[in-house]
């Protein structure tokens, strides 16, 4: 690589592994594509984990959910992060893999807190049909977090989503001239090359 193409793929790093764990940066929130039965579908879900070594990232989700059904039939998945400060678009390509109770899930389910297990303890399926709104978080806990013990049967639907990405479609904006790069991964090696912007 260049030297210009280096240091936007040391940017990517940077931005991406900061992100993880500050709930204010823009790429704390990012939106996955999916397509089951040529349906597209997209949602927005957090950033928990980034590696560029390993050429992952990773959210965490319930394992009932519509997200994860679709992706254990067709795991490609496109991502886009933004941040409207640096006006920086990344779009990710790839494919997932859904860990579910294995030593992996058990270690990240050891330092998630007590509030944010309710949502693994809701008494429905997310996007199940209800008859009324419910936030799905067991009642007694809507208003007080529960105690270590009565979350561990939420471990049941807990998941890490893995995003193993095969290219990197980077986009500067600038008033001057946008720039746009695109970075595939191969095994160990990496081809870049400029696109039109």
């Amino acid at each position: 690589m260049n030297e210009k193409f280096t240091e936007i793929f040391n940017s990517i790093d940077r931005d991406m592994s900061s992100a993880v764990p500050d709930y204010q940066d823009p790429f704390h929130l990012f939106y996955l594509a999916s397509s089951l039965e040529e349906i597209p579908n997209i949602r927005t879900v957090v950033l928990r984990n980034f590696s560029m070594s390993k050429k992952i990232f990773e959210f965490h989700s319930d394992i009932r959910s519509p997200k994860v059904k679709q992706l254990n039939v067709n795991s490609n998945f496109s991502a886009l992060f933004y941040n409207p400060d640096t006006k920086i678009q990344l779009r990710f390509s790839g494919t997932t893999n859904i860990l579910h109770k294995d030593e992996s899930t058990q270690k990240r389910w050891i330092g998630i807190s007590n509030s944010s297990r309710r949502c693994y303890l809701g008494p429905y399926s997310p996007s199940s049909t209800i008859k009324e709104n419910h936030p799905n978080i067991p009642d007694e806990f809507r208003f007080g977090d529960p105690k270590i013990e009565e979350t561990e049967k939420g471990f049941e639907n807990f998941v890490i989503v893995q995003c193993k990405f095969t290219s990197i479609d980077y986009l500067s904006l600038k008033y001057s001239g946008h720039s746009r790069c695109r970075f595939d991964f191969i095994g160990k090696n990496v081809s870049v090359c400029w696109l039109a912007p």
